[in-house]
């Protein structure tokens, strides 16, 4: 279509002539004078209409519609707006009605700035469907002014070329701009990160490719502290806050998002050696960590504590170590014998406890016994001496396997040791008229416990005493009976003589003095 048609209408005419970015219409004075439309839409696309409100009159009959597209097609139309506003065209139904733009120059189009991180271009031409992107991304308006269209380079495109191509409708000339995508277009937010999870910290970034000498470089702060730290000085349990400054060529450019984070130690506390005494117990351990071993060995605020907790009971024994922070060892002492203890190391981290404590059950050895109790002595007959006890109040050891020792002493000389696993002794055949003493200990094979001590004595029994003396004297009398009739008997068979009679009665009478009732002794205990 040429430019520069007229067109007549009904009731009055006017001229379209392109011109850069659109159409210039002229109204002739057929025209009345009144509120007026332009109807502009792309050639069989009622769609793409758009209206121009204007005001015809003799000093206002040539108006400019630009933002068109280039090299097409449009379909066009003039109608008047009657008081009530409606619209009746003002031409006649034969007419022709459609133009062609303008082609579009290198010179229409401007490199814009209206996004960061975007590539913007800016034309008075409508060049929304003129733009062909690289690798077909997808553009958008610029939001601030309508004129201009951006697309966002791919992240593996910042520090490269990019071309863009702008087709010119239905003419076959296309325009190339190229334009340097500079690491100024990278978008922190879209820097991907790696919060770190070991120490020494480390935040691995993902850069892009084809950037030369772009670095970050990362301070943190600590909770509630002013002071500045880099990435080596970070310590376990505490809770950072951190920034990297982007830098391109040693040039600060922008800095990324804050990354929160905090590195728990995963330590791991192996218990090597566990010996005890009857007494204590000595532990020792090894310290490892995935996410701590290459600084373990510089944490000053790393320490242990030792706990022995009997299980039946409340209290602990505790003891706190600043060993060496891979390991360390420790002695609990003050224990009770023969006890059961869970034994635990703790490890702390500025004097609280962290996790990877590690847990011993174990029992002190066997000790030495508490002090018996309750010594009696008894003289169950006039040479024995029993002697019985109570238990201790602490055993210190298993209650069969406890042996008790008796001692006898005479005069600080001992006499008679007895040895049972009850404590219930007897001391027989001893001698009258004897003072003794009784020590009883108790023992588990080993040292003994404390000594009671009880001391009793022997008398003579004064009635077994008459008694002895009354078997004395009959058993004279009666051997001097018998010592006479041998006597008689003797000389007799010597004589040959016959006993006289008196005599016979006169030995009687004597036997019978001797052992007649006069001359018994009558035990009246």
């Amino acid at each position: 279509m040429s430019p520069g048609f007229v067109f007549i209408l009904c009731a009055g005419s006017y001229t379209v002539k392109p011109i850069q970015f659109g159409f210039q219409i002229d109204m002739t004075k057929n025209f009345t004078t009144g509120n007026y439309t332009i109807n502009i839409n792309e050639k069989g696309r009622p769609d793409t209409r758009h209206k121009y409100s204007i005001q015809f009159s003799e000093s206002n009959s040539a108006h400019a519609i630009k933002h068109l597209k280039p090299c097409t097609d449009y379909e066009h139309n003039v109608a008047f707006i009657d008081g009530a506003g409606k619209e009746t065209p003002r031409y006649c139904t034969n007419q022709i009605n459609t133009t062609r733009t303008l082609g579009m120059n290198q010179g229409d189009i401007k490199g814009k700035k209206c996004m960061p991180g975007y590539v913007c271009y800016n034309s008075e031409w409508d060049i929304s469907s003129s733009l062909s992107t690289p690798n077909n991304i997808s553009a958008v308006t610029c939001k601030r002014d309508e004129k201009e269209i951006c697309f966002k380079p791919r992240y593996n495109d910042i520090c490269t070329d990019l071309t863009t191509t702008f087709t010119s409708g239905n003419c076959a000339k296309n325009i190339n701009l190229h334009t340097s995508i500079t690491a100024d277009f990278l978008n922190p937010s879209e820097i991907s990160k790696t919060i770190p999870t070991k120490l020494p910290a480390e935040i691995k970034t993902n850069l892009p490719p084809n950037c030369k000498h772009l670095n970050i470089t990362y301070t943190c702060l600590e909770d509630g502290k002013p002071n500045e730290l880099n990435l080596t000085d970070l310590e376990p349990y505490t809770n950072y806050n951190c920034t990297g400054q982007i830098m391109h060529n040693n040039v600060i450019i922008n800095k990324t998002t804050a990354i929160q984070f905090r590195i728990d130690c995963d330590l791991t506390i192996s218990i090597l050696e566990l010996s005890v005494t009857n007494n204590s117990i000595h532990l020792s351990w090894n310290t490892h960590s995935e996410k701590c071993g290459d600084v373990l060995s510089n944490l000053p605020k790393l320490s242990y504590e030792c706990s022995c907790q009997p299980r039946s009971e409340e209290y602990r024994m505790n003891q706190t170590i600043n060993a060496g922070n891979t390991g360390g060892s420790c002695t609990i002492s003050r224990l009770e014998p023969y006890t059961k203890y869970e034994c635990a190391v703790q490890p702390k981290y500025n004097k609280s406890n962290v996790a990877g404590v590690n847990k011993k059950t174990t029992r002190t050895k066997i000790g030495v016994p508490g002090r018996i109790q309750d010594l009696m002595l008894d003289l169950t007959q006039h040479n024995v001496i029993k002697a019985t006890c109570k238990a201790p109040h602490t055993l210190n050891g298993p209650v069969e396997s406890i042996r008790y020792i008796a001692r006898l002493y005479i005069g600080g000389v001992l006499k008679y040791t007895l040895n049972e696993t009850k404590c219930k002794f007897e001391f027989k055949d001893l001698s009258y008229s004897t003072n003794y003493s009784v020590e009883v200990t108790a023992s588990y094979g080993g040292d003994e416990s404390d000594i009671i001590e009880g001391s009793t004595s022997i008398s003579f029994d004064n009635a077994l005493i008459v008694r002895l003396v009354f078997f004395i004297l009959t058993s004279l009398a009666f051997a001097l009976v018998l010592y006479k009739i041998y006597t008689l008997r003797l000389r007799k068979s010597r004589n040959d003589e016959n006993v006289d009679e008196n005599e016979a009665i006169e030995l009687t009478e004597i036997y019978e003095n001797v052992s007649g009732p006069e001359c018994r002794y009558r035990d009246t205990t």
